[in-house]
């Protein structure tokens, strides 16, 4: 068995571990996938899930003893990383402690991250995304992959005004004020803006904004949109890249993701 391990709350992290199997031509029976996202029950019914809660990734020892206890269970002979080199909280620190094939899917990360922690070995690193710096992990092989198929999409039909622009941004609130503010920018049409956010806090008291609380991207809105105004965090990146001809991108600070980076190293 293949084990993945996804940490993240929404959907981004699972569309990118089942297109990574997908294209790879991974067996879906032979898949496992640790995480903490309550969206687990989009994915196939043939990967087994194993869904914890926060508090559980939290503390290193029981995060660590439950990992090698389902390898011995499962007969696990490949662990697959989407989430930082050393967990997010240091769950991961412990790593080379187990020895079995170990993957990790990389992103751009700002320096104070490896600051922090330092990487634990990998067998291979799978590279994504121009930027990223290799010198910070430890590993024996690099592979440049695609990924852009096997995306869960919401297939959601709605009457749509037309022309319209979509933004797509979770939270928080002033950010998705700001896209909206880009957006007003390029309103030459009287175009209506379509915002999709997971914070149903988010309130617009204005005509042409239709707010839709949804977390999966709607394909009707990504495809019919004249424009689409996003933040450029990872998920948001791989989710709609079929669609940069007419998207602006507009980067947000974060603790570790290097949004600003991202959008300077893909020329976005």
């Amino acid at each position: 068995m293949i084990l993945f391990y996804a940490y993240g709350s929404g959907l981004g992290h699972l569309n990118r571990i089942l297109s990574y199997i997908r294209v790879r031509e991974i067996e879906l029976s032979s898949c496992i996938i640790l995480t903490n996202s309550r969206h687990k029950g989009f994915l196939p019914q043939e990967i087994k899930m194993m869904y914890y809660p926060d508090s559980f990734f939290k503390n290193h020892e029981l995060f660590f003893s439950t990992l090698i206890q389902s390898i011995e269970k499962y007969a696990v002979y490949e662990f697959v990383v989407d989430v930082f080199p050393c967990g997010f909280y240091g769950e991961l620190s412990n790593l080379d402690r187990i020895k079995i094939k170990k993957t990790i899917v990389t992103r751009i990360l700002k320096t104070s991250y490896f600051r922090e922690h330092s990487s634990p070995r990998y067998d291979d690193l799978i590279i994504l995304e121009k930027g990223i710096v290799l010198d910070y992990y430890r590993y024996s092989k690099a592979l440049y992959l695609s990924i852009n198929e096997g995306f869960i999409y919401s297939k959601e039909k709605l009457s749509l005004k037309k022309p319209f622009f979509f933004i797509i941004h979770s939270e928080p609130k002033e950010e998705v004020i700001q896209l909206y503010k880009l957006a007003q920018l390029y309103q030459k049409n009287d175009e209506h803006i379509y915002i999709q956010t997971f914070s149903e806090m988010i309130t617009f008291d204005v005509e042409d904004v239709t707010l839709i609380f949804s977390e999966r991207p709607i394909r009707s809105l990504l495809e019919g949109s004249t424009k689409i105004f996003t933040a450029c965090g990872f998920n948001t990146f791989f989710a709609t890249q079929d669609y940069r001809q007419k998207q602006h991108f507009l980067p947000f600070k974060r603790r570790f993701d290097d949004q600003f980076k991202r959008k300077k190293c893909n020329q976005l």
